[in-house]
């Protein structure tokens, strides 16, 4: 297997020295020119370059930050997938409950021609490891691996040896296409080099490198970080660390808000008797629906759960069957899930809620109706608004 040694370039040769003289790196500059933005959706798939009109709905936290790249720093390893470098971290600072990554900011450098220009862009395959710590050992389960590939890039440079004036540099803002549970505490975080450049060793592409602490001055950063990077080559395979001093893997972990979910039971006049009980519905967990029949449906019989969009005192109808019904909810029609009963209960399977930042906040109205013994009624109500975590009892 051809490995090479990492290089680090740094725009300044005065850090080199406070690197150890065995693995002291080659000293490349790195074009003097602003980064551009780049806006990458995982759920269309879009790159949208420039500053970003608007982003989808939700509100979110930083909960693991560390951007502060200072000045033109870049670490290159071989490409095709041979190398993953992995920093070690504690996210959790934002002391955010909900532990939903929907977000991740970072920052990477190429040389690989654009695919607006008919060459493949950048690419790369990010890592995100729970429980993770400085020298591994190396993780066997990741929380989420991400490939990215046609990234936006340009060639004018024959390689990351030789860069030249051709290489470009982007700050990405990724938004996932569903978020993630990423527990707080020790993780990794990690930058897969999977593109060749033109030495046909090397990758094409390369992340920047942050200051774990601050590029401006002294002072701790209370996110667990320090300045060895975990190299493993192949994946999987300890192949030492690379020691920069004061330097880690940019990135930026971002979170869905708290916002707690919220649930109650709504019988508007009284009529309906047989009760509808259920969960709050948060993001990225199981809604749970039971029904309790009142009175005699028989041994068995159909029943249904429809979610709409609120809960109403509404009309006074007559079952088929002959009693008096009220319908408890209004509303487009979102869900419905359908379940015999056994004479005295329903319960349904519990119902994945899908990781959606965009549900947060909705308000939600679930009603049931009971067939059987020869009769036909409709259910209690439940009624709340999505939330992205449940901590609080509800009534």
């Amino acid at each position: 297997m051809n490995l090479r040694k990492p290089t680090v370039l740094i725009a300044a040769a005065a850090l080199a020295g406070t690197l150890d003289a065995q693995d002291r790196p080659s000293v490349i500059p790195v074009p003097n020119r602003p980064m551009k933005t780049i806006a990458v959706d995982l759920a269309t798939g879009s790159i949208t370059r420039g500053p970003r009109l608007a982003d989808r709905a939700g509100t979110t936290v930083i909960d693991f930050d560390n951007i502060d790249i200072g000045g033109g720093i870049i670490t290159p390893d071989t490409g095709g997938g041979t190398c993953e470098w992995i920093e070690a971290g504690t996210k959790g600072f934002a002391n955010n409950a909900s532990d939903l990554m929907s977000k991740i900011v970072f920052s990477y450098c190429t040389v690989m021609l654009d695919s607006s220009s008919g060459g493949p862009g950048a690419s790369t395959i990010l890592g995100f490891y729970e429980g993770y710590q400085t020298g591994g050992p190396a993780p066997t389960t990741a929380v989420a691996l991400i490939n990215l590939a046609g990234l936006p890039g340009h060639s004018s440079a024959s390689s990351v040896m030789n860069p030249g004036g051709g290489m470009s540099c982007f700050f990405v803002n990724l938004t996932l296409a569903d978020c993630v549970a990423f527990a707080d505490g020790p993780i990794g975080y990690s930058w897969r080099f999977t593109d060749v450049g033109t030495t046909g060793v090397l990758a094409g592409s390369f992340p920047f490198l942050s200051c774990v602490q601050s590029c401006s001055g002294p002072g701790p950063d209370g996110q667990g970080m320090d300045s060895l990077i975990d190299r493993y080559c192949p994946p999987g395979t300890p192949a030492g660390q690379i020691d920069t001093s004061v330097l880690g893997i940019s990135m930026a972990i971002v979170e869905v808000a708290d916002a707690e979910s919220t649930a109650t039971t709504w019988n508007s006049q009284g009529i309906n008797t047989d009760v509808l009980s259920s969960t709050a519905i948060a993001i990225g967990s199981t809604w749970q629906v039971d029904i309790a029949l009142a009175h005699a449906h028989g041994a068995s019989g159909p029943t249904n759960v429809k979610v709409r969009s609120s809960c109403i005192n509404g009309p006074n109808l007559t079952s088929p069957t002959g009693h008096p019904i009220e319908i408890l909810t209004t509303g487009l029609l979102v869900l419905t899930l359908t379940d015999a009963h056994d004479g005295s209960t329903t319960s349904y399977a519990p119902f994945a809620v899908p990781c959606d930042i965009t549900l947060v906040g909705l308000p939600w109205a679930a009603q049931g109706t009971v067939l059987g013994g020869a009769r036909a009624d409709l259910t209690t109500a439940r009624c709340g608004a999505v939330g992205s975590i449940d901590q609080v009892s509800d009534p």
